[in-house]
């Protein structure tokens, strides 16, 4: 849903994060409120976004386009954000839900704001490959938030280990391939089993790369200065990731993940080892 905004009713502050003035330009926050925000959470809820922002960036470059945060009011919500989504048009940017009564700690904790702001890395895919888009925001989140101070490896570590055990738990299509799953998956709302199935593609990704002296960041950073557009499908974005990595690394997990049965592999590639 992407509401129509009134100029009359809109406040729209541009806030420039803390890189080379090249970058700034292309990856600007442009902050829209669209409830009534005292100003004192209004400094709270920008700095907030700033630093998860200064944090990807830190990991993966700037994105080529600036990004519009919006910001509803959620009072009475029994965590900071309650919900979040990305708008995918001609403009690019996210949709948080917030109750801002909550201390900026709380706001710093919470994984959405890296999940949300790392979607946006990528071009939109459809729903089809839903698994892949959630899969490597749920992936890079915990990297985002170590990158802040947030969490250190280890509870990184122990977090990614969780999620993934929980979901492969969940996994019932024991005898279908993943992708093929995936679908049912979304359908039957067991959306962590989805989100992190679709991690342990990242993962396995990342851990090829680094055998060959690259690391997924390192690609993602070229695409995002090459290559990165508003519409792509899965299969040339697979593509121009493998160009930039050398060798056919992300096209060939796929195909592993289109046809090996059961839960994805991850014991040995969660980051920072076992």
């Amino acid at each position: 849903m992407r509401p129509i905004l009134s100029l009359l009713a809109v406040l729209l502050v541009s806030v420039l994060p803390a890189t080379a003035a090249a970058d700034a330009a292309s990856s600007a926050l442009r902050f829209v409120w669209l409830d009534d925000f005292a100003a004192a959470e209004q400094v709270k809820l920008t700095a907030w976004i700033q630093e998860t922002h200064a944090a990807a960036v830190r990991l993966t470059g700037p994105l080529p386009m600036p990004v519009r945060v919006y910001f509803h009011r959620r009072d009475g919500a029994r965590e900071p954000v309650p919900w979040a989504h990305t708008q995918r048009s001609s403009t690019q940017g996210v949709h948080f839900h917030v109750d801002p009564r909550f201390p900026l700690e709380d706001f710093r904790r919470d994984w959405t704001a890296p999940h949300e702001l790392s979607h946006l890395i990528l071009p939109y895919l459809g729903p089809r490959h839903a698994w892949f888009a959630e899969g490597f925001a749920s992936y890079l989140q915990y990297a985002v938030m170590q990158s802040m101070g947030v969490l250190s490896a280890d509870e990184a570590r122990r977090r990614y280990r969780r999620k993934l055990e929980r979901a492969e738990r969940g996994y019932e299509h024991t005898h279908q391939p993943f992708v093929a799953a995936a679908p049912r998956l979304r359908a039957e709302g067991k959306y962590p089993v989805m989100y992190w199935g679709g991690a342990a593609y990242f993962m396995q990704v990342d851990q090829a790369l680094a055998e060959r002296g690259s690391s997924l960041q390192s690609v993602l950073r070229d695409y995002l200065t090459c290559c990165r557009r508003d519409r792509d499908g899965l299969y040339s974005l697979l593509e121009e990731l493998d160009r930039l990595a050398g060798a056919a690394v992300f096209s060939e997990r796929l195909e592993h993940f289109e046809s090996a049965p059961g839960f994805p592999r991850y014991a040995d590639v969660i980051p920072g080892g076992r």
